[in-house]
């Protein structure tokens, strides 16, 4: 019997396009649930606590996948662990559609922040290594875009869906898995990235950390990340509680709408500084992240629409710049053999700030006013984006740390 002929391959440029859309989507498909938890908390009767813990279920899935499984690319190849991604959010997406009870939505969650993890650190690698262009910062900027564009999308899409279309739980989630099954047919004629692919038994040891000589960027790197995707998870949280309680308006579609414009302009932001250094980019994002905490804040105390509107614009900005460069930063000083374990250490830094804002303010809320414990978030994030600032000027001022402004 004559062997099956290998599938056709697409060429580098489409590849490199549905990549990116791949990554975009599974990043959709991990925020789509956020407008829809009070709908689920009204038809399966449960509160702000367990709402708490279904969003926690969800970073731990993502950072479980990165951890244990970031650097698995690594040794099998980009394209499987991208499938095993899409299959992780076929089973999820299906387990939205049918939730009947709480464990149900819990598993459905825990299988979203598995993909999402499963695809970040394979989808960043395979996109520097299908480009065959001469910018070698493109991948990366992409990369970040991809990541915050696919943010901002889901509660968009949820929100309008649920607003405007029939069974507002279920109709998102069945377009949804209707992109997942297109994605996955697609996934299969894309080329595999990976020269490096382990031959023999796969070391199942968790392979995340960065190799010695990316150690220093990694650390600046990764803190810079931190009070972004503290931000992003402040503002994705506090934002549909605004709009309800402050502004009285209960419409779905202009809660998703709102986070939806901090993420897109974050990707405005990335695709038009992206011919700036990284260093530029994190020095200046990072003092942005404080001054947008602040207005964020200022304008639900106070309550103003247009200072807090600001706010999600400075946010973006600032957002996009700092994680652009971040991992630009990082991505130029890791070799080709730990470039998706690099990645995934940085993400799991990420990821984890993510969380950082909802389980803080749920859990003193119980004991504080809400008022208290927001205060107390942004407290913590221009903390921790000052020490960030200072830790990547010192390095850069640095005898031996100038990096070279002609790399991007």
């Amino acid at each position: 019997m004559s062997p099956m002929p290998a599938l056709p391959t697409l060429g580098p440029r489409i590849s490199f396009v549905v990549i990116a859309l791949t990554f975009a989507l599974m990043t959709t498909g991990g925020t789509i649930p956020i407008p829809l938890y009070t709908l689920w908390g009204e038809q399966l009767d449960f509160g702000a606590a367990t709402t708490t813990w279904v969003f926690a279920v969800y970073v731990f899935g993502t950072l479980m996948a990165l951890v244990v499984f970031g650097g698995l690319s690594d040794q099998v190849g980009r394209r499987p662990l991208a499938l095993v991604a899409l299959g992780a959010a076929f089973v999820s997406t299906l387990l939205f559609i049918l939730a009947g009870n709480v464990a149900m939505l819990l598993i459905a969650r825990f299988l979203s922040g598995i993909s999402v993890g499963l695809i970040t650190s394979a989808a960043t690698a395979a996109l520097a290594e299908v480009y065959r262009g001469d910018n070698q910062a493109f991948p990366a900027m992409i990369s970040t875009a991809a990541n915050m564009g696919g943010l901002g999308m889901g509660p968009l899409l949820a929100g309008a869906t649920a607003q405007h279309l029939p069974h507002p739980t279920t109709t998102v989630f069945v377009l949804f898995i209707s992109l997942v099954v297109l994605t996955t047919a697609l996934t299969f004629f894309i080329p595999e990235t990976s020269t490096r692919r382990r031959r023999g038994p796969i070391d199942w040891t968790p392979h995340v950390g960065v190799p010695a000589e990316a150690r220093r960027v990694y650390v600046r790197s990764a803190i810079a990340a931190v009070p972004t995707f503290t931000l992003l998870g402040f503002f994705s949280s506090l934002t549909p509680r605004f709009i309800r309680d402050t502004l009285d308006i209960d419409d779905l579609l202009i809660a998703g709408a709102a986070t939806f414009v901090l993420f897109q302009v974050g990707v405005v932001a990335q695709l038009t500084l992206r011919s700036r250094p990284p260093r530029w980019n994190v020095l200046i994002g990072l003092p942005l992240l404080v001054v947008a905490m602040a207005l964020v804040l200022g304008g639900f105390l106070q309550p103003s629409t247009w200072v807090f509107g600001l706010g999600a614009v400075v946010g973006g900005v600032g957002a996009g710049m700092t994680l652009m460069g971040g991992l630009r930063q990082l991505v130029q000083r890791l070799p080709h053999s730990s470039h998706a374990q690099g990645v995934a250490s940085f993400f799991i830094a990420a990821q984890a700030s993510l969380a950082v804002p909802v389980l803080m303010i749920g859990g003193l809320t119980s004991v504080v006013s809400l008022e208290t414990a927001t205060v107390a978030v942004v407290a913590l994030v221009v903390a921790v984006a000052s020490l960030a600032f200072v830790m990547n000027l010192r390095f850069h001022l640095a005898a031996g740390e100038q990096p070279n402004p002609e790399r991007r």
